[in-house]
């Protein structure tokens, strides 16, 4: 009887310990992503208006109108992350009504980010909640946030090309964006966000070496398929995470990337906005 008795309690243990191991995960729009696991809810590029075109997903009224009064099920939101400025990962008005509607909530962001923010009339308000971060190149740095240990890797921004009309030639025109990649650990769940990397910049990641990371989930770029060999070696290689979720897809390719990762198990691309899935790990 005490055989099974101990067995019993161990096999609830067990259980238990597998339990923390799970999360749910809601695609919001972009990379744009809402992340619940034990009694954490996490934010990434989320907070960001409709975007005319059909280059990006952007939130529909009623989830921007839930983003704004942090209405459920973006309602006690814990952590905020932004990654950069642009304005398909963020907007100064939406984060603002959501930060003064979520008392819970804190903000993490780069300098960039907190210079906007700092303009807004209503920015004292909610100022002692945001943390402001932007390690050097090929720098990062450690930091606990709302009680959620988080590492922040300075990540190069992948390029965009176009004219330069002064000196000739091509130059990149996001040469000087402020872009985070985030991992976190939640409750045992170690989760990436990598913001827009530039996935052919080896030398970042085989400095950061996010492979030692032990990643649950990536919600990686979806540039590192889009490069070919060079950028999956590096995915591979130097992230190596159990489950990927590709982000920032053109909604008007999504169809050919699920249909080249129909049979793939470890790839994840969410059909439609607001859509969610439990991972186990």
């Amino acid at each position: 009887m005490k055989r099974l008795i101990l067995f019993l309690v161990l096999c609830t243990l067990f259980t238990n310990s597998q339990a923390q191991k799970q999360c749910k995960l809601t695609y919001v729009s972009n990379e744009g992503f809402l992340l619940q696991t034990g009694d954490k809810k996490i934010m990434f590029d989320a907070l960001f208006n409709h975007i005319d075109g059909n280059w990006c997903d952007s939130p529909n009224d009623s989830t921007l109108h839930a983003l704004k009064h942090a209405k459920a099920p973006f309602n006690n939101i814990d952590l905020i992350a932004v990654s950069h400025k642009h304005r398909d990962h963020f907007n100064v008005d939406v984060v603002v009504s959501h930060m003064l509607h979520n008392k819970k909530a804190y903000l993490l962001c780069p300098e960039q980010v907190g210079e906007i923010l700092a303009k807004n009339k209503n920015y004292k308000e909610f100022s002692n909640r945001v943390t402001l971060c932007t390690p050097g190149e090929y720098c990062d740095e450690k930091l606990t946030v709302n009680d959620i240990p988080i590492r922040i890797c300075r990540l190069e921004h992948s390029h965009y090309m176009e004219e330069d009309t002064i000196n000739g030639g091509k130059i990149n025109r996001h040469r000087n964006i402020e872009n985070l990649g985030f991992v976190l650990d939640i409750d045992g769940v170690k989760v990436f966000h990598c913001g827009d990397t530039n996935p052919l910049n080896e030398k970042e990641y085989s400095t950061f070496n996010l492979q030692d990371e032990n990643i649950d989930i990536a919600l990686v770029e979806r540039l590192f398929f889009a490069y070919g060999k060079a950028s999956i070696d590096i995915l591979n290689k130097y992230i190596a995470p159990k489950q990927m979720v590709l982000m920032h897809i053109n909604p008007r390719n999504k169809s050919a990337f699920t249909k080249h990762f129909k049979e793939v198990d470890n790839v994840i691309i969410f059909q439609n906005k607001m859509d969610s899935i439990v991972l186990e790990f």
